[in-house]
């Protein structure tokens, strides 16, 4: 018996080993199901019209005197003032900025060095009239034609309804990235399984047909009608 005692213990240790390893193989092959997923993107792009425009404008003189530069700006404000309302602008619609002055050898907000005395206005226009006011910017070129050299900006053009939009684009989105996930997994018979995950990525607001993407959303204010796209990663489990 006793000589028998060192072959059963090394038999019982075979027989843990092989069930331990048995355990481990096991796992191991529900850990690889549990990794058998598919990850899809889907998207959804709707062309939109800009509900809301934001247009700046401003006037400057430098002259040998902070009081001779003062006067320019006042005549110029009041000029440009009834050219708004002459062009239907309202008064809860235009925003004057207060009166800038710089002494020479100061610098200005765009960081060019007075040589003179300088005093500047800044004007801004926000409004959900976007076609108005528009128009007011075009027709502002009649104001240098009559010596008031007023600088314009290009009208921003704002959408404010993204927050009711977003829903209905994420919805769509989702709808695209299950469609593609089908087509693949009919191409490589297997069959999709539960949902495990949705990663939503930033919305795009960009000029329509345009290819402009960035990390953080971009938003393209430059055209009256843009493009908003939403973009989901959907990651599915495989059956």
């Amino acid at each position: 018996m006793r000589e028998r005692l060192p072959f059963l213990v090394g038999l019982t240790l075979v027989a843990v080993a092989l069930g331990v390893g048995s355990a481990l193989i096991a796992s191991g092959i529900r850990d690889r199901g549990r990794n058998d997923v598919l990850t899809v993107t889907g998207s959804a792009k709707q062309r939109i019209v800009s509900d809301y425009v934001v247009w700046t404008s401003s006037l400057s003189s430098q002259r040998p005197t902070e009081a001779a530069a003062a006067a320019d700006v006042t005549a110029w404000t009041a000029r440009v003032r009834g050219f708004f309302r002459a062009q239907g602008v309202k008064a809860a619609e235009l925003t004057l900025q207060p009166v800038t002055a710089y002494v020479p050898g100061s610098y200005t907000a765009d960081g060019n060095k007075v040589t003179g005395y300088r005093v500047e206005r800044d004007f801004e226009i926000r409004s959900a009239r976007v076609s108005a006011i528009a128009h007011v910017a075009e027709e502002s070129k009649t104001l240098l034609a009559e010596g008031v050299p007023l600088a314009v900006d290009p009208p921003q053009y704002v959408y404010t309804k993204l927050p009711t939009l977003r829903p209905k684009l994420l919805a769509a989105a989702m709808r695209d990235a299950q469609e593609r996930a089908k087509v693949i997994v009919t191409a490589s018979g297997v069959k999709l399984g539960r949902l495990r995950g949705v990663d939503v990525g930033v919305f795009q607001v960009t000029a329509p047909n345009s290819t402009d993407v960035s990390d953080y959303g971009d938003y393209d204010t430059s055209t009256l009608r843009k493009d908003v796209t939403a973009v989901v990663n959907v990651t599915f489990a495989l059956g």
